[in-house]
């Protein structure tokens, strides 16, 4: 794969750049349902990007977005935590190893959002990397705890920080 990979940040300042870009050139997954309920999400944290209170990053090659992440600061159960406000994979790249990143996307971006979390914990008191996987999937549970995430509650998963 000769494609430049590069992780991009998007916030309430660049974001109306990439809304369209985003809502236009995803693949969502073949079911009407997932695929209505995957865009529903999207339209939602492009919605908090612009009200500053979610932060988007982007993971590209040079002619095709593969994937993005959105974190916030949050507290679950009274822990504070850096929350995964969404994470989506470009369904044409779901469980594919990518080869200039040596993992899956998903794995990728979570790999990448632990070590934000991390550096965060330098500054302020966090505790967890944290997740609600969207409508408590068994699927999506088991996936996350296959990359090292456990149960914090009845709906949280977290990787606990360093």
């Amino acid at each position: 794969m000769d494609n430049n990979i590069t992780l991009l940040k998007i916030d309430d300042k660049n974001i109306f750049s990439y809304k369209v870009k985003l809502l236009q050139s995803l693949k969502f997954h073949p079911d009407i349902n997932r695929a209505t309920r995957e865009r529903g999400l999207l339209e939602e944290i492009i919605k908090l990007t612009q009200k500053n209170k979610t932060i988007l990053y982007i993971l590209k090659n040079d002619t095709e977005i593969l994937g993005l992440i959105a974190l916030s600061a949050s507290s679950v159960d009274d822990i504070p935590v850096v929350q995964v406000d969404y994470l989506f994979v470009d369904f044409r790249y779901r469980k594919i190893i990518i080869e200039d990143i040596k993992n899956t996307v998903s794995k990728y971006l979570l790999l990448f959002a632990v070590n934000v979390s991390e550096n965060i914990k330098q500054t302020i008191g966090v505790k967890y990397l944290a997740l609600y996987p969207d409508a408590q999937s068994d699927t999506l549970i088991s996936h996350y705890k296959e990359m090292g995430f456990n149960v914090l509650n009845k709906y949280w998963l977290v990787i606990k920080l360093k």
